[in-house]
């Protein structure tokens, strides 16, 4: 491998790591080693983590504010509210979080000024006794500020390729000689996860550590509203709609760069000519199916970039937008590989 593929590949490691931490972290969380305590995210962007996600409820803990309001699937019941919590607007909430968390993810971001913020409510989470992961791109302005807190939990570095891992001891010995990227986990996982009916992944073992992932996931758990209006109907309704214009917005599972099928029903013509919008990027459609279904879009999606929230927008052709209802995304799946 020359200099620039070696360089791309370790890059492409970096941006994927939270594919891995999904994976590791609903493994915990499946074998019971994280008791009943409650898994905790620290993070500055909008992200989701389906797969640790299906083994129960998650604590996001935002250090940015934000702006989308998103839902989980409640049993025999309609969509609730994601449980997230802005720090800086609801500080008790986000200590009474972190005194119940048995693990805590940490997503260390691209600023140092919000890392400081991250560094403080990860140190309530360490006097909790609750293990510690933090990940991120190797070069993240923000690690500066976990420097007392590593020494202080006396983190140790994970084996995760071109991302930088740490992580309590004791997690640190549970992912082993291969650190974050064990492929036999990974796909032992999936195969669990699928027959229990609790995820829809299939794992395919390309080559000594690298996969391919397809995840199919109701659309609902991706849904953001970008108002309180749109966010009603999509708890009323229980479907992922757009809104009354068009405009629809979904949380990509994950930041890697993916391959995502999205089938948009209720339209009403053809949506060759949709806008969609990941980040500052603008994409167009790989190719669109019509069927009796509706209209299956392929996309080509890039990674998100760090400090982005993991948000793509669609914004669907004024022919095709019914007048008596709303179009909605009825079923999605993504499709990554990892390095």
């Amino acid at each position: 491998m020359n200099a620039p593929d070696a360089a791309f590949a370790t890059t492409k490691a970096a941006l994927i790591v939270d594919v891995w931490v999904d994976l590791f972290a609903a493994g915990l969380a499946r074998s019971g080693a994280l008791g009943n305590g409650l898994p905790v995210v620290l993070t500055d962007t909008l992200r989701v983590l389906p797969l640790l996600e299906s083994q129960g409820p998650i604590g996001w803990i935002h250090t940015s504010p934000r702006h989308y309001q998103d839902h989980v699937l409640i049993a025999h019941g309609q969509p609730a509210p994601r449980l997230r919590v802005d720090a800086a607007q609801q500080p008790a909430d986000a200590s009474q979080m972190l005194r119940r968390a048995s693990l805590c993810l940490v997503a260390v971001p691209a600023e140092r000024d919000s890392a400081v913020a991250m560094a403080a409510l990860a140190a309530k989470a360490l006097q909790a006794r609750a293990s510690l992961l933090l990940f991120g791109m190797p070069q993240a302005g923000g690690w500066g500020a976990f420097d007392g807190l590593v020494r202080q939990g006396a983190l140790q570095p994970v084996e995760a390729g071109g991302a930088r891992v740490l992580a309590s001891a004791g997690l640190a010995g549970a992912l082993g000689d291969a650190g974050l990227h064990d492929a036999d986990r990974a796909v032992a996982l999936a195969s669990q996860l699928t027959r229990a009916r609790q995820a829809d992944i299939h794992v395919e073992r390309m080559d000594h550590a690298q996969l391919k992932l397809r995840l199919r996931i109701d659309p609902v758990l991706l849904a953001a509203a970008g108002s309180p209006t749109l966010a009603h109907h999509i708890a009323h309704e229980g479907r992922a709609l757009f809104n009354s214009r068009g405009l629809g917005a979904m949380l990509l599972p994950w930041g890697a760069p993916c391959q995502a099928r999205l089938l948009l029903r209720n339209v009403r013509a053809r949506i060759d000519g949709s806008q969609i919008a990941l980040g500052g990027q603008s994409l167009s459609p790989l190719a669109v199916d019509y069927t009796e279904h509706g209209a299956f879009l392929k996309l080509a999606l890039p990674a998100v970039a760090p400090g982005r929230d993991a948000l793509l927008h669609l914004s669907l052709p004024r022919d095709a937008v019914p007048n008596d209802g709303f179009c909605d995304i009825g079923a999605a799946e993504f499709t990554v590989e990892t390095a």
